[in-house]
């Protein structure tokens, strides 16, 4: 047995400080969804639809693709509230609070919500005459949801 100037029981061990050998990689551990930072665009909350039907489709693109929890959908979307929109959602979750009414907790709820506030009752009609200006399917059917 070695000893040291430490003393016989603080000494090395076989295979305490065993260094995996160079030729064999390690397997990087990948964040969990949790752990990445989402970057959302921000939402003015302004009358245009199309700006707000742009913003709800990215968001939707960054979700999916960052996988995010349901749980975190509503606090990450409404933290790129901004202007208006910060102001509307503010005036939302009092409202709520005061009446005793849920929460929106779930992405759905809120762009139900959203889409009531910046989609009017006649934009959709308007699109359904007019399939030929260059409107995919997928964006009809996503109008077809309000």
């Amino acid at each position: 047995m070695c000893s040291s100037i430490y003393g016989e029981e603080e000494g090395l061990r076989l295979g305490e400080y065993y260094q995996q050998p160079s030729h064999i990689k390690r397997q990087r551990k990948d964040p969990t969804p949790r752990d990445v930072k989402v970057d959302l665009p921000h939402f003015q909350g302004k009358d245009d639809v199309e700006a707000y039907l742009d913003w709800e489709m990215k968001v939707e693109q960054l979700f999916a693709c960052h996988q995010v929890s349901e749980e975190r959908k509503v606090p990450l979307a409404t933290l790129g509230f901004q202007g208006y929109a910060m102001y509307w959602w503010t005036s939302i979750v009092q409202e709520r609070l005061r009446s005793h009414g849920p929460s929106i907790e779930y992405w759905n709820d809120l762009q139900s919500t959203l889409r009531r506030r910046h989609i009017p009752s006649y934009y959709n009609r308007e699109l359904m005459n007019k399939p030929d200006e260059g409107l995919s399917c997928s964006f009809l059917r996503i109008l077809n949801m309000v």
